[in-house]
């Protein structure tokens, strides 16, 4: 199964809230809950389809077990989508210690801020392979995920401040694609802290299925 991308987060200050609320660092940001942005949305070759007249093609695909030949033999992934747990997030937090001197309760030093639009993406130390993920080198994402020279990426999260809080952007994505030999060409799922591209969409051939759910995840100041 494809790695899971981290939970993390940021803001260097919370614009919405006044001096007398965060005065002086450091300050702290407690879980509260998640909330859902989006339903399941099921796409087929390009075509948004309603997952209410389609639940047992969307089930289908969702619960499907895939397997895949390798040297050493086959490697079986079970795709089935689960709904996120609040439990998972209860005892996370950020601490703000400065101007963009971040930490995140279960995670490395966060390395860069960067505003873009009206969300802020900060990158962590934390790495992954990108042969490990290949789906990051898409346009899945609307959020860039920076490629490192030596075939690594910085594991990376969007946030969107609103007032006094923070929330964190979460996507379920689950994306087949197959030749038209009928060969899969590609197999990628799991959950990350970004947001879905629309554009995407136009990239899609008759033979891909993608399946998509958006969260996001709110933290204030207790």
């Amino acid at each position: 199964m494809k790695k899971l991308f981290p939970l993390l987060s940021l803001l260097s200050i919370l614009s919405a809230c006044t001096k007398e609320e965060v005065s002086k660092y450091p300050y702290q940001t407690t879980f509260d809950a998640i909330v859902p942005v989006s339903e399941m949305r099921f796409f087929v070759g390009g075509t948004e389809l309603n997952p209410d007249h389609h639940e047992k093609t969307v089930m289908g695909f969702l619960d499907r077990l895939y397997s895949e030949k390798t040297n050493t033999g086959y490697i079986s992934y079970w795709s089935k989508f689960t709904e996120q747990d609040p439990d998972w997030f209860a005892d996370s937090y950020f601490i703000f210690e400065g101007k963009d001197i971040i930490k995140y309760s279960a995670f490395s030093e966060i390395t860069d801020v960067t505003e873009t639009g009206d969300a802020t993406v900060l990158k962590s130390s934390a790495t992954n392979q990108v042969e490990d993920d290949p789906i990051v080198k898409s346009n899945l994402f609307k959020y860039d995920i920076n490629l490192n020279p030596n075939g690594s990426y910085n594991i990376q999260l969007v946030v969107h401040n609103r007032e006094r809080t923070l929330e964190v952007s979460r996507l379920y994505y689950k994306l087949v694609r197959y030749d038209k030999s009928g060969n899969r060409t590609a197999l990628s799922f799991g959950t990350v802290s970004n947001e879905f591209n629309e554009l995407f969409i136009k990239t899609m051939t008759e033979r891909d299925t993608l399946a998509i759910k958006e969260y996001r995840l709110t933290y204030s100041i207790k």
